[in-house]
């Protein structure tokens, strides 16, 4: 009444001491009942798992209980205890191998997902930062529009942390495009003129599969963190940005990459010890302020003043028809007689600074 493994192996068991060999029993029960709470959070989670994703199932169960089971063995449970929770999935496509730079800060990987991540008038959208070497989520943000201001504030927060990178990498579409409808600017040009004056390269990607890898985290997070943001009943930008760093610094921290064997923030340690490093130092803060905002032209009215905004704004007299506005949305801005030269990126004369 056992199976031929295990006639093999206590036959092994007996050839090595067959005098001293005594059969016991196979070693018990090797499927315990799971806890409670593991059951109850499984019970509460699956009516909001859309689609249903297993992997993220093992994470939390980690995460939340300190319960470690594999993604087959959740899999198995989940299908054996709630049946009517699992459709029949069509296989994806098979996975392809991704290159990779030789130091953290060559080139970052930069994109944005408008997407439903909770129900709201408008979709929410998810602006990412990924390095490409290390594959190390540097900075996660959720905005209400996808706008060029929304881009610079999320970066800026990312290069104040690690430093410059050598290049920064993004699609040809949409924000990164010859315009983008949410804020009415040349945004190729805003987001190109930003980073070329802080010595930033900008790579355009062919394609969506160019840029593969943080393609690829939008994919998991949209299958991960709809299920858990309708789960936590979160729905206002600032608690879903808590609860998106929560996400990011688990995924740096435990998500192993099949490539290279490491986990991202490993990997990125590894680089950094190794020095391996393409990062730059930051410039001061002034010159973000300078470089990292939109720079708009305004012609001067002759009682030395500037219409901007609805209003008429104060500015110091000048012999110049047009200005350029150093514009931080809702926050100040600028007047200076001419547009910063990016290959001298210095403050020019400031002519006017108001607040909003």
């Amino acid at each position: 009444m056992i199976k031929p493994s295990r006639l093999y192996e206590l036959r092994h068991q007996w050839l090595i001491d067959k005098d001293a060999f005594i059969p016991k029993a196979s070693g018990g029960d090797h499927k315990p009942d799971w806890p409670a709470p593991a059951r109850q959070f499984l019970a509460h989670i699956l009516p909001h798992s859309q689609p249903l994703n297993f992997a993220l199932l093992a994470d939390e169960l980690e995460r939340r209980f300190g319960f470690k089971r594999s993604r087959a063995a959740v899999a198995a449970y989940v299908r054996q205890q709630f049946p009517n929770r699992v459709p029949t999935l069509r296989p994806g496509p098979k996975p392809r191998r991704r290159w990779q730079c030789a130091a953290i800060g060559e080139l970052w990987q930069h994109d944005s997902s408008p997407h439903g991540w909770w129900p709201a008038d408008h979709y929410p959208t998810l602006i990412l930062t990924l390095d490409d070497h290390s594959r190390k989520i540097l900075g996660g943000t959720f905005v209400p529009s996808d706008t060029t201001w929304s881009h610079f504030s999320h970066l800026r927060l990312i290069l104040e942390q690690f430093g410059l990178p050598a290049c920064l990498y993004t699609d040809g579409l949409c924000l990164f495009g010859h315009r983008s409808p949410a804020d009415r600017l040349d945004t190729h040009s805003q987001f190109q003129r930003a980073f070329t004056a802080l010595g930033v390269h900008h790579r355009v990607a062919p394609d969506a599969q160019a840029k593969g890898k943080i393609e690829r985290r939008f994919l998991v997070f949209q299958k991960r963190l709809v299920t858990l943001l309708s789960f936590e009943k979160i729905s206002d930008y600032t608690q879903a940005n808590h609860f998106l760093k929560t996400q990011i610094d688990w995924h740096n921290k435990n998500t192993r990459c099949r490539t290279p064997r490491l986990t991202p923030d490993q990997a990125w340690q590894k680089a950094h010890d190794q020095k391996c490093s393409k990062l730059r130092p930051m410039p001061a803060p002034p010159l973000l302020d300078l470089h990292l905002a939109l720079h708009l032209q305004r012609r001067l009215n002759h009682d030395s003043t500037l219409d901007f905004l609805g209003r008429s704004w104060p500015v110091t007299p000048t012999k110049r028809k047009i200005v350029t506005l150093i514009h931080h949305p809702d926050q100040c801005f600028w007047v200076v007689p001419e547009p910063p030269n990016p290959q001298n990126p210095t403050w020019p004369p400031v002519l006017a600074h108001h607040r909003l």
